[in-house]
């Protein structure tokens, strides 16, 4: 009887072990880490465009990502704070090319992150998000960021989680530098 408590005794610790382990991989909530400024670009000149860049996202609640086959991943994000946090990467990336940004700018673009996938390929991990970018005149144009990486050996997964999302939406700032119809609208004067 002896040998059968201490059994099931054993079991128990290793299922609450287990589970202490895997609960903090679950429910993880990613914040981007600050947007590196990029490099690269100087050729992008826009001096005399003036424009206001707004966050119109509404929803500041955690949701669950999803990965390409709609799969939940255990993970949440707040599109709210995504969004703001690109808004300001791409005003700052827009006036260090010249570009005045302020309030009572002619053109307004807003903008909202409305897709964040996450995917897992083995030891790869890979944040893909997609921008929406609607200006004041009717134009409008999605962009996509992707950063992917393995773990480094001194970092955790939350961490490195959440300097992948800083990296995709970084990806996204550039595909919006190198669209020629994109600059063509900031350009454009009423």
């Amino acid at each position: 009887m002896n040998e059968r408590y201490s059994t099931i005794h054993l079991g128990t610790y290793a299922a609450l072990i287990f589970s202490f382990v895997l609960i903090p991989g679950c429910g993880v909530s990613i914040r981007p880490d600050n947007i590196p400024v990029l490099q690269g670009y100087e050729n992008v000149s826009l001096t005399g465009a003036s424009l206001l860049v707004t966050n119109t996202e509404q929803d500041s609640s955690e949701f669950v990502i999803r990965n390409d086959s709609g799969a939940k991943s255990g993970i949440t994000a707040n599109r709210y704070a995504w969004s703001k946090m690109f808004v300001e990467a791409l005003a700052g990336e827009l006036a260090r090319r010249g570009a005045q940004v302020r309030i009572n700018a002619p053109l307004t673009l807003s903008i909202a992150v409305p897709g964040i996938i996450f995917n897992q390929f083995g030891n790869l991990y890979q944040f893909r998000v997609v921008v929406a970018a609607t200006s004041s005149t009717g134009w409008s144009r999605d962009y996509e960021g992707i950063a992917e990486a393995g773990l480094n050996a001194f970092e955790s997964r939350t961490v490195m989680f959440n300097r992948l999302a800083g990296e995709a939406l970084a990806e996204a700032v550039k595909s919006m530098l190198r669209d020629d119809e994109f600059l063509t609208q900031l350009r454009h004067r009423e």
